[in-house]
C-alpha cells in the first residue's frame, strides 16, 4: 500500500485480499485500490498466501506451476512500447481450473521510434472503426478521447468536459467535429499507455504497471541515476542556475555532456525569449530562428519533452543523451532571464574515446546587428544582419558564412523607421567677416527654403513652403581691431608672511592685431602687507635658584605671540622653542648624604616623615642631575629621591 500510493496509507482488511489490493488512510472512509493483485507471497488466509491473483495453499510455487508455457508472440506494436505475450498450456481437458498460477505472461518490448506524421496509437485505433453509417451515407473519421481523472479530452485539441471514467484501457472516440464521445471497445489494443501521464501500459484490457526489468507487475523501478533497483549513489547531480541581463539572439547557457539522464530546465518566470535545444547533428529544438509547439522530440538519442505555456516553458528528457546537447535562449528583448536547470551524470568515468571527446563547436546563423535606416525620413526599413556564429564553452564569435552553409539561412527581421515626414526648413550659411576691421560695417550670409529627400539629399524649396518668417540675411556688426582691450589677471599671493611685500598678476592684450594703448595698461605688480605669520617666542626673566646653597635649577616662561598685536598663539615652531629650565650653582653646603655609607635605618628615619614631593615640576629635573645627596632637595623632593636611594640600595647589594 505504501508503495502504490503513499505512505501513510494501509491495508483494509475488508476486502478480498488476492483479487486487488485495496489500500485506505485512517481519516478516509473508503478504500482505494489500482486493481493491481497483491505481491506473490502475501498472506491471504490461514496457511495460505496469495500467488498470481489467487489465494492457494502455503506451498513451492513449483508444485502448482504445471503446463508448459507458449512462446513468446510477435510485440503487439512494431514502433515504440509495445507488448508480447504468452499463454499456459494446462494438461488434461486444458480448462484454467486445472492449472495453478497465471495461464498469461506479458513482458514489454521496445521498438523504435515512430517516424514522424504516424497517429498516435490510440488514435490510430479508432480509425480502424471508420465505418459507413447507415443512416448519414458517410463515413465517420473516429478520433480518440483519453479521460484525464475529470474530463474527456480528444488527443488532437481541446473537447469539453462530458463525463467521468474509470477505464483506462477502454477505447472512448469520438466522430471527428462532434462533441459526444463514444465506447468502442471496452479493451484496447495491447501496449497502449494508460495511467497517470501515460507511463503505464494496457495488457487483456488492464492497465498495468510495468518494472525497469520489462515485466508487467514488476514492482522493479529505476533510480534517478538510471540503474534498474539501483541505490540511486552510481550517479551525481548537477544542478544550477544561468542568469542573463542584456543582450539579444541566442546565448549559450550551458552544454549538457553525453551520459546525462533526469534533464530538466524549468524557466524562473515567463519570459518574452524561447529555449532552444541542439545536438551535434541536426537535431534541435527552436534553433535557426524557428520556434517550434509543444512536443516530444529525439535529439541526442533520448526523447525530448518541450512544453511551452504562454511566456513559461519546461524542457525535460529521461535519458540518456549520446551526445553532448546544447542548450541555448533565444533573446528578444534587454531584460533580466533567469532558469534553473538540473541532471545527472554517472560517476563511473566514460570509455577513454567519449571522456577524452572534446566537445565540438556548434555552428548556427544568427542576427548579429541591425543595418542603418535605407531613409533619413518618410518611412523606411531597417534590417538584420545575419550571420554565421560558432557557440563553444558559452563563447560565440563570427565566423564566415561557408560554415552555415548546410544550415537554413533564415530571412533578416525587419523593422520601420525614420518614420517622421520628410519637411521644408530654412538653411542658413556662416555669417560672412565684418566687412570693416575697425569701426562700424555689415555682415551677410546666405539663406534659402529647402525640401529634405528620404534619402537625406537637400533640394531648394518655394520659400512659402517654409514655416516661420524667413531669417535675416544681413546685419550690422564693428571692427575690433582698433579697440583696446587689457585683459588682467589673479593677483598673486603677497612675497611675505610678515609684513610689506609686493604682489604679482599677468596682463595681456586681447586685441586680434594686438594694438592696445600702452598708457592704459593696468598694472602688474603692486605693495602688499601680510602679518599673518608674525608669531615669535617670547622669554621671561629667569627665576632665582631654587637653592641656597649647592646645585639648584632656574626657570623661566616661554610662549608663542604675535610680535604686533602681542596676542597669544600656537603658530610658532616648535623646534625653535627657547629652552625653560637651566642649572645654577652656588656655594656648597655644609651637611651632605654620602649614598655609599648611608644604611637602611638612616633611610627610614629620613623618609619616615615624607609627606610627597614639595615642587613636582622640579623633582624630575633634581634626580635626573643627581641632586637628591643634598639635604634640602632631599626634604623638598623626599618621595622622588626616597625611590633614587632605593636603587642605590639594590645595586649595592
Amino acid at each position: 500500500c505504501k508503495t502504490d500510493f503513499v505512505p501513510t496509507h494501509v491495508f483494509g482488511f475488508q476486502h478480498v485480499i488476492c483479487t486487488g489490493l485495496w489500500c485506505k488512510v485512517e481519516s478516509d472512509k473508503e478504500c482505494k485500490t489500482k486493481l493491481d493483485p497483491p505481491m506473490d507471497g502475501t498472506d491471504c488466509d490461514t496457511g495460505k498466501w496469495c500467488k498470481a491473483g489467487e489465494c492457494i495453499n502455503r506451498t513451492s510455487f513449483a508444485e502448482h506451476m504445471e503446463g508448459e508455457w507458449s512462446g513468446w508472440s510477435a510485440c503487439s506494436r512494431t514502433c515504440n512500447t509495445g507488448i508480447s505475450s504468452r499463454q499456459r498450456k494446462c494438461p488434461g481437458s486444458g480448462l484454467e481450473g486445472e492449472c495453478h498460477g497465471p495461464m498469461m505472461q506479458y513482458r514489454v518490448c521496445e521498438n523504435p521510434s515512430c517516424p514522424a506524421g504516424v497517429p498516435a496509437f490510440r488514435d490510430w485505433q479508432c480509425q480502424a472503426f471508420s465505418v459507413r453509417s447507415s443512416y448519414q451515407k458517410h463515413v465517420h473519421q473516429w478520433q480518440a478521447v483519453i479521460d484525464d481523472g475529470n474530463d474527456l479530452l480528444p488527443i488532437w485539441g481541446f473537447f469539453p468536459s462530458i463525463a467521468t471514467t474509470e477505464k483506462p484501457c477502454a477505447l472512448f472516440c469520438s466522430p471527428a467535429g462532434k462533441d459526444q464521445p463514444i465506447l468502442l471497445t471496452e479493451k484496447v489494443m495491447d501496449g497502449t499507455s494508460c495511467g497517470q501521464h501515460g507511463l503505464d501500459v494496457c495488457a487483456d484490457g488492464r492497465c498495468q504497471k510495468f518494472g525497469c526489468d520489462g515485466i508487467l507487475g514488476s514492482l522493479a523501478r529505476e533510480d534517478h541515476c538510471g540503474v534498474c533497483n539501483g541505490n540511486g549513489k552510481s550517479c551525481k547531480v548537477i544542478k544550477g542556475d544561468f542568469n542573463h541581463t542584456r543582450g539579444a539572439g541566442y546565448v549559450e547557457a550551458l552544454v549538457i555532456p553525453a551520459g546525462a539522464r533526469r534533464i530538466k530546465v524549468v524557466e524562473e518566470k515567463p519570459a518574452h525569449s524561447y529555449l532552444a535545444l541542439r545536438d551535434a547533428g541536426k537535431q534541435s529544438i527552436n534553433s535557426d530562428w524557428k520556434i517550434e509547439h509543444s512536443g516530444t522530440f529525439n535529439i541526442a538519442g533520448t526523447t525530448v519533452h518541450y512544453v511551452r505555456r504562454g511566456l513559461w516553458e519546461k524542457i525535460s528528457a529521461k535519458g540518456p543523451t549520446t551526445s553532448p546537447l546544447h542548450l541555448l535562449v533565444l533573446l528578444f528583448h534587454d531584460q533580466s532571464y533567469g532558469l534553473h536547470y538540473e541532471y545527472t551524470i554517472p560517476l563511473d568515468p566514460l570509455p577513454e574515446n567519449q571522456s577524452s571527446k572534446v566537445p565540438e563547436p556548434l555552428f548556427m546563423w544568427t542576427h548579429s546587428g541591425w543595418e542603418d535606416c535605407d531613409v533619413v525620413c518618410g518611412g523606411g526599413e531597417r534590417k538584420t544582419t545575419v550571420s554565421c556564429t560558432k557557440i563553444m564553452n558559452k563563447n560565440i564569435s563570427l565566423v564566415d558564412n561557408t560554415k552555415c552553409k548546410y544550415l537554413t539561412k533564415p530571412e533578416p527581421q525587419i523593422r520601420k523607421c525614420n518614420e517622421q515626414p520628410c519637411q521644408t526648413r530654412w538653411m542658413m550659411t556662416e555669417w560672412t567677416p565684418c566687412s570693416r576691421t575697425c569701426g562700424k560695417g555689415t555682415q551677410n550670409r546666405q539663406v534659402a527654403c529647402t525640401q529634405q529627400l528620404r534619402n537625406g539629399t537637400l533640394i531648394r524649396a518655394r520659400e512659402r513652403d517654409c514655416l516661420g518668417p524667413k531669417p535675416a540675411s544681413a546685419q550690422r556688426c564693428e571692427g575690433q581691431d582698433c579697440m583696446t582691450v587689457w585683459e588682467a589677471g589673479v593677483w598673486s599671493e603677497c612675497s611675505v608672511k610678515c609684513g610689506k611685500g609686493v604682489r604679482h598678476r599677468t596682463v595681456r592684450c586681447t586685441n586680434p592685431r594686438k594694438k592696445c594703448v600702452l598708457s592704459t595698461r593696468p598694472k602688474e605688480a603692486e605693495d602688499c602687507e601680510d602679518y599673518s605669520k608674525c608669531y615669535v617666542w617670547r622669554m621671561g626673566d629667569w627665576s632665582k635658584c631654587s637653592v641656597t646653597c649647592g646645585k639648584g635649577m632656574q626657570s623661566r616662561v616661554i610662549q608663542c605671540m604675535h610680535k604686533i598685536t602681542g596676542r597669544h598663539g600656537s603658530e610658532c615652531f616648535s623646534s625653535e622653542k627657547p629652552a625653560a629650565y637651566r642649572p645654577c650653582h652656588l656655594h656648597p653646603c655644609n651637611e651632605k648624604i654620602n649614598v655609599n655609607t648611608i644604611t637602611s635605618p638612616r633611610l627610614a628615619a629620613l623618609t619616615f616623615k615624607c609627606l610627597g614631593d614639595q615642587w613636582p615640576v622640579y623633582c624630575r629635573v633634581v634626580r635626573e642631575k643627581n641632586l637628591c645627596q643634598d639635604m634640602r632637595w632631599y626634604q623638598r623632593c623626599c618621595e622622588t629621591c626616597r625611590d633614587f636611594y632605593a636603587q642605590k640600595m639594590q645595586q649595592k647589594s
